[in-house]
């Protein structure tokens, strides 16, 4: 995608700034404390963009004709429809403004992809070029792209606003994982309010699916939608809902899941009595002892802090399927959170050294006393 030509048309007349999330948003009495932005891949740490207050982060990958556009009307219909919902009050989303709520969600997730490098976009990481060429194609139809499904509810926790996208692969029993994603799972969250949806970038490969809370249908519409519905999503399930987990297929045998290579690490590898862990950091590895690999496979699990040379530090719990990074920060956050696990220490000893963790009581998501 050359940096000369606008996203969505292709026209390479002037760039432009385009809010990710519209500066409207500034202005409907949501927190404006400023925080850190930050984006990249999922299975990375992401790049620091700066503290700044919200809904000033811009792309310059748009022209003007966009921006000011068919854009800036779908903003128009999303303030106009959203700004309620947003701040908790109930209410009804019209026929006529399911398609173009769901375009405008579709829109913010392509948008907020082209925060990512040059550097990045080299190497691959982003939406297909098609996606925003195919988007413009549909700019008038007030509606996503095909094969696109969107969900509305209603969200109870502490952040103001995220906007996450998921590559997405169809699985389907006895055929291995692909070698590339075959949709994207996106997730807009602004005050109370999240936005739910998936594409699939292989037509042939559509299948059916439903949310775990159960969130009522925004597109394809079926009617009028009230909101709030279904389960609110809270602060301990976003990262596997927004991750593209919790989807559910009504088509026996097909389940769509996150992507591997865009979601996970490299597989863990053995290293004498130590096994080696691709740190999220990308550049180096950390070490755990094997007998933990051998007491997971007996349903025992643990957790344990350790660092890298960036130098970074991890907090790793070890699940069924292998170790997993639940957060990385300062030496000194992340031992305040190890020691905040109120779980009985446990120290082994062997050729390779002293190493300390602490024994879970199941496998599921770690809670910290406060």
């Amino acid at each position: 995608m050359s940096i000369h030509a606008c996203a969505f048309c292709g026209s390479s007349g002037p760039l432009t700034g385009e809010h990710v999330l519209g500066d409207w948003l500034s202005r409907i009495g949501l927190d404006l404390e400023p925080v850190l932005h930050g984006a990249g891949p999922l299975n990375r740490i992401g790049r620091e963009l700066g503290v700044r207050p919200p809904f000033r982060q811009k792309v310059r990958d748009v022209c003007g004709d966009c921006n000011h556009g068919w854009m800036s009307r779908l903003e128009v219909t999303a303030q106009r429809v959203l700004t309620p919902f947003i701040l908790g009050e109930p209410g009804e989303i019209e026929v006529a403004d399911t398609g173009r709520i769901a375009a405008w969600a579709q829109k913010t997730a392509l948008t907020a992809m082209l925060v990512s490098s040059e550097e990045d976009r080299d190497h691959g990481y982003g939406l297909p070029t098609s996606e925003y060429r195919d988007f413009y194609t549909l700019r008038e139809e007030a509606c996503p792209l095909p094969v696109s499904q969107f969900w509305i509810g209603r969200y109870d926790g502490v952040r103001g606003w995220s906007v996450r996208v998921t590559p997405l692969a169809v699985r389907i029993d006895g055929i291995p994982e692909p070698d590339r994603p075959q949709g994207y799972a996106m997730t807009v969250v602004l005050g109370q309010l999240v936005l739910h949806g998936v594409r699939f970038t292989t037509p042939s490969l559509h299948a059916q699916v439903s949310t775990r809370l159960d969130l009522p249908q925004l597109w394809p519409s079926a009617g009028p939608v009230s909101w709030p519905r279904g389960i609110p999503l809270d602060d301990a399930g976003f990262l596997e809902f927004s991750g593209g987990t919790e989807f559910r297929s009504t088509e026996k045998h097909v389940e769509l899941r996150p992507w591997k290579p865009a979601t996970e690490l490299a597989p863990s590898q053995a290293v004498g009595g130590m096994v080696e862990l691709q740190a999220i950091c990308g550049a180096h590895v950390v070490y755990y002892p094997a007998v933990l690999v051998h007491e997971a496979m007996r349903g025992q699990f643990y957790a344990f802090w350790t660092a890298c040379e960036c130098p970074i530090a991890y907090l790793i719990q070890t699940e069924p399927d292998g170790a997993h990074c639940i957060a990385a920060d300062t030496t000194e956050a992340i031992t305040e959170m190890y020691d905040a696990l109120e779980r009985e220490e446990y120290l082994i000893q062997d050729e390779c050294g002293d190493f300390c963790c602490k024994r879970l009581t199941s496998s599921g998501p770690l809670r910290f006393e406060t």
